[in-house]
């Protein structure tokens, strides 16, 4: 059970993430580095399976940026109007993300 909080407690962060810098979007390289920054131990991998629940609920849309010259790809997360009115309680609460507020 606790694994599960967890789960639904970092994607919440990952949304309060992308909502500090909506309308842009974030690297997702950069909400592991903020996740560990407040010391979620959270893998790449998890990070892109938790990235890709919350696209599939329609929270957040993803896009690769890609320079080629560099060999430089990132996959970057952004909030839409969706996620937004999930943080902001304008829509009813999801049992798989925790937004900091149970109602």
């Amino acid at each position: 059970m606790a694994l599960r909080h967890e789960a639904r407690e970092v994607r919440g962060r990952i949304l309060r993430i992308l909502d500090f810098s909506y309308p842009e979007g974030v690297a997702l390289t950069v909400i592991g580095l903020t996740l560990g920054d407040m010391e979620y131990q959270v893998t790449p991998a998890v990070i892109a399976g938790y990235v890709d629940y919350l696209e599939e609920k329609g929270y957040v849309e993803t896009s690769e940026i890609r320079h080629e010259g560099v060999g430089i790809s990132r996959r970057i997360a952004k909030l839409t109007a969706k996620g937004k009115d999930l943080l902001e309680r304008n829509i009813p609460a999801d049992p798989g993300v925790y937004t900091g507020v149970e109602y």
